[in-house]
């Protein structure tokens, strides 16, 4: 694929020069592929992956590559002695490539490859930049064919530049920054301007709020204008009697700062400023045009001569001069301020910079200049006028960049500029590396503290459970830990200097040597000694002084494990055994980590399905006219005993009950509860009668005739029904005869027949009496 990827690309470089009747050198390296082979490099236990790293391919960095390049998913799984395949010819190979394509940019750029091959240079340098990211993304064969790339297109613009020489003169826009606007001799308005737009004789430019565009002349003269400045080319020709090369800017309004870079001795720049004459030998200077009057400060030894009438006046280095109708008023700009922050050369992970310097007394202000380039050519902050000695800038893309700050005096002119310093804005999405070397996850110990050892990035700042650790220069931290009782949590977090986080959680415990003690719930179901339960499983429950997570083994009266469990929080214990309805033996013997036995207690188990058995001492009376009723008896192994919902006390298996009876059919509900939750029900009845029957006929009657036998017939009612026999009294004949009435409590019926006996026949009296005592007499 690499291989395809050059060819493709070399092909549209070929192309694009064909079309344009341009000539490519060959390429610079064929040989360079990325197919070059892998090196095979022992990992050893006194590196860090990313020293490693650092040491094989010349940038640390590339640790997560390396790792994903083996299939290797974190450095925690890398271990000493590891065959890594490392790509040392492909980093080096593009490295190389990157480097030469530089140098050929930088060599094209001093030849004036911006002004006379903008296009080819500018190819370039994207093609340079694109190499870059590939790199980022470890496409190697992809860096090295987009860097020859950019060598050759570098090549390219040099040949252009040098053969443009000596040619008719031109300038180019090599800088925009915001909205720049331009205007031809035969433009009838302003149009916008573009990177790389040539400009030509007698052609306007002007700059909009918070714009700044930079102009770069053949002899490689800069000129940069900055916000809200106007000026126009007025002149760009070679003189045809000398030789010289004339160059005439006119600052119509605004500001620009200038620096020369001739050529040869016969190059001449000229300042028109409305109302000035300039002569100038100076090739650092800065101008600025408005109402108030004209400002020039001048950087250079060589000196800036101004005229405005009879008034001429002679600047000299770091000096400036302001031109008004009051007249001139010279001064020396102020020194340049010392850059605060952030430190040269650092590497900042936010788009946004905070940047800062020493200030001066004197200084109304600021001006503050961020550019791509150490020679800021590309220009990408430019503020006027800053009032504080700190200034953030907007959102800048990752890069490196070059920053300056000059003081401004009470007269407007800018001083000195300070000693330019570089930061880079860095995009940094990978999240630091990390790793736990000691002790290891789930480690036990029996002993309160231990010993931490691990490694992240130099530059990371690590956390351990929220306490900074103080890191090696190789990345490597120790420390102790004081741990707790049971189990203990190591967290580690670390942040790198772009804000990302890596964090790795490992878990020890701490375990003393303890006897550990055996509770069974007291609320269990017990039949004796036994643990009791209703089904085939006994669930027990239990606390323990074990610590969480102990490993607890049971075991039945044949030595056969039958559970295998752990405690829980707080010791907490629950498992659950076969149960029959002959009393099993078990023993529950808890271990700590390591195997050691830490605790043993035996229990047994029981299955009870049998309800519990419920006996009256007396059985209840089936009618009663005494209203208190007493019922004693025995409810066997029930530890709840109700009477039509109401508890009943039960001691020691018996139980005496006290009730008071309504009058009528009294009914009880008695239920037992065993333990286990076996029940037994017993329905209870009795009557409460004070009322006689009712008797509701009585007669004696001959039914076969007089000669025939006697018969009293009684008819009675009852709640509690009639008792079998009845009194009565009978006259015969004049003579008194007793008895006994049999009676049928159901029909309500007393009945008795008498021999014949002859004579008048009276019934005297009957008594019929109920099963409450109750008699009745008719």
């Amino acid at each position: 694929m690499f291989c395809t990827v050059r060819h493709i690309l070399r092909g549209l470089v070929f192309a694009s020069a064909f079309a344009s009747g341009l000539a490519l050198q060959p390429a610079l390296s064929q040989t360079r592929s990325a197919t070059l082979e892998f090196e095979n490099i022992t990992f050893t236990s006194a590196d860090t992956i990313r020293d490693f790293v650092g040491r094989h391919l010349g940038d640390p960095d590339l640790w997560p590559y390396v790792l994903e390049l083996n299939e290797i998913a974190t450095p925690t799984d890398l271990r000493p002695n590891d065959t890594l395949k490392m790509p040392v010819k492909q980093v080096r190979a593009a490295d190389e490539a990157l480097q030469e394509a530089l140098n050929t940019i930088q060599t094209a750029t001093a030849e004036g490859a911006q002004v006379f091959a903008p296009v080819q240079i500018g190819n370039a340098v994207a093609s340079r930049e694109t190499a870059l990211e590939r790199r980022e993304n470890y496409k190697w064969g992809e860096v090295i064919d987009l860097s020859d790339i950019a060598t050759l297109l570098a090549q390219e613009a040099l040949e252009i530049a040098i053969a443009q020489r000596d040619r008719s003169a031109e300038a180019v826009v090599s800088d925009v920054q915001g909205d720049v606007q331009g205007r031809a001799p035969a433009e009838p308005r302003w149009s916008g301007r573009s990177l790389n737009d040539i400009l030509i004789e007698f052609e306007r430019v002007r700059t909009l709020s918070a714009s700044t565009t930079q102009i770069t002349f053949r002899d490689l003269s800069r000129l940069r204008l900055n916000a809200n400045s106007n000026a126009t080319i007025q002149r760009m020709r070679s003189d045809p009697l000398t030789g010289d090369e004339v160059t005439k800017v006119s600052l119509v309004d605004g500001d620009f700062y200038a620096v020369l870079n001739q050529l040869s001795d016969k190059t001449a720049f000229e300042i028109d400023v409305p109302g000035i004459e300039t002569t100038t030998d100076s090739s650092d200077f800065w101008v600025k045009n408005d109402r108030s009057g004209a400002k020039f400060v001048n950087y250079d030894e060589a000196s800036l001569e101004v005229k405005q009438g009879d008034t001429a006046v002679v600047i000299g280095e770091n000096e400036g001069v302001v031109l008004n109708r009051n007249g001139a008023q010279t001064a020396d700009v102020l020194d340049s301020p010392v850059l605060r922050k952030p430190d040269d050369n650092e590497i900042l992970y936010s788009s946004a910079v905070d940047l800062g310097w020493g200030g001066f007394d004197g200084a109304a202000g600021y001006w503050i200049e961020v550019a791509r380039d150490a020679g800021f050519n590309e220009m990408q902050v430019s503020e006027w006028g800053i009032a504080e000695t700190a200034f953030t800038t907007p959102d800048l893309p990752p890069a490196r960049y070059f920053w300056r700050v000059a003081a401004l005096d009470r007269l407007g002119l800018p001083g000195q500029w300070s000693k330019p310093a570089g930061f880079t804005v860095r995009r940094d999405n990978t999240p630091p590396f990390l790793t736990l070397l000691a002790p290891g996850d789930g480690a036990l110990f029996e002993e309160p503290r231990v010993i931490v050892f691990g490694a992240s990035e130099p530059e990371a700042t690590v956390l351990l459970n929220g306490a900074p650790m103080t890191l090696n220069k190789d990345g490597s931290f120790e420390t102790e830990v004081t741990l707790n009782v049971g189990e203990n949590l190591l967290r580690l977090d670390a942040t790198d200097l772009a804000g990302n986080q890596s964090n790795l959680g490992q878990t020890v415990i701490y375990r003393p040597a303890v006897a550990v003690e055996i509770a069974f719930d007291p609320a269990m179901p017990r039949a004796g000694d036994a643990l009791a339960t209703r089904s085939g499983e006994l669930v027990v429950r239990a606390a323990t002084t074990a610590q969480p997570d102990a490993p607890v083994v049971v075991i039945d009266a044949s030595g056969a494990v039958v559970v295998q469990a752990v405690t829980g929080p707080q010791g907490a214990l629950s498992f659950s055994v076969p149960a029959t309805s002959e009393i099993q033996g078990y023993q529950i013997e808890i271990f700590a980590p390591n195997g050691k036995s830490e605790g043993r207690a035996d229990f047994f188990a029981l299955r009870d399905e049998m309800p519990p058995e419920v006996k009256l001492d007396l059985p209840l009376p089936k009618a009663t006219d005494d209203p208190d009723l007493e019922i004693t008896g025995t409810a066997g192994d029930a530890v709840n005993l109700t009477l039509d919902g109401q508890p009943i006390a039960v001691t020691e298996g018996a139980f005496a009950i006290a009730t008071e009876l309504q009058p009528g059919i009294n009914d009880f509900d008695l239920l037992a509860t065993d333990a286990v939750g076996n029940v037994t029900a017993v329905r209870l009845q009795t009557v409460y009668d004070i009322d006689p029957p009712v008797i509701t006929r009585a007669e004696v009657t001959r039914p076969e005739g007089n000669a025939g036998p006697i018969t009293i017939e009684v008819a009675a009612t009852d709640p509690s029904g009639l008792r079998k026999s009845a009194t009565y009294l009978l006259e015969i004949g004049g003579a008194e005869r007793d008895g006994f009435l049999r009676c049928d409590s159901g029909a309500g019926i007393c009945r008795a027949s008498l021999p014949p006996e002859t004579g008048r026949i009276q019934l005297i009296e009957v008594a019929v009496e109920d099963y409450a005592g109750n008699t009745a007499f008719k």
